[in-house]
């Protein structure tokens, strides 16, 4: 009996911790760590920052975060969003990673998905190409790698170069089908590229 009051005591507690947690998702940061390091990850790319457009006509700087990774498995996971101003209005993109191919020499990765949210009041970005459920993709280079610095690109939709995200990651990463000319360097953050 002895032993059986205690368990039970010991089973209120436990109980009584549980129902004083909170259930909440770990903060975005946790979750990308997880994402980023875990024993199942083949390989992966990730950042967060801003994006200098100083040299686009009427662009504010673009604020940024992603995590994608292909699994050991060949499954890809992630998600990532941009947010910037385009003549006073807003460009606001969010989605799911859907493929992820990287050049490790080169430090670069191509970075296709879905939108899952699309914010934007500029109309140019409110057109079908843009609703939730298209495909969307950019791609960044890890100067620490490349001997460069870090740099991404706006975000690509179709009918631009291809028609989905499967087809953007297919793309070479040298020659034209990489165009430094649209990648922009980071005035802020860190863009990593992982074998």
């Amino acid at each position: 009996m002895h032993v059986a009051r205690r368990s039970l005591g010991s089973l209120a507690t436990l109980i009584a911790i549980a129902c004083s947690t909170t259930s909440e998702p770990p903060a975005p940061r946790a979750v990308d760590a997880l994402l980023t390091h875990g024993p199942d990850r083949r390989y992966s790319a990730s950042g967060f920052g801003l994006v200098d457009l100083s040299s686009v006509a009427g662009a504010t700087d673009a604020f940024f975060e992603f995590n994608a990774q292909v699994n050991r498995n060949g499954s890809v996971s992630g998600r990532f969003f941009q947010r910037r101003a385009r003549n006073g209005l807003t460009v606001d993109f969010a989605g799911f990673v859907s493929c992820l191919t990287i050049d490790a020499a080169l430090g670069r990765a191509r970075i296709g998905g879905v939108i899952t949210r699309n914010s934007s009041t500029d109309p140019a970005f409110l057109t079908d190409n843009h609703e939730v459920g298209d495909d969307v993709w950019f791609r960044v280079e890890d100067g620490s790698i490349a001997g460069a610095v870090d740099a991404s690109t706006t975000y690509g939709f179709k009918p631009t170069l291809v028609n989905t995200s499967a087809e953007y990651c297919a793309l070479p990463f040298t020659g034209s089908a990489w165009n430094p000319a649209s990648t922009f360097p980071l005035r802020s953050g860190n863009i990593t590229v992982r074998p």
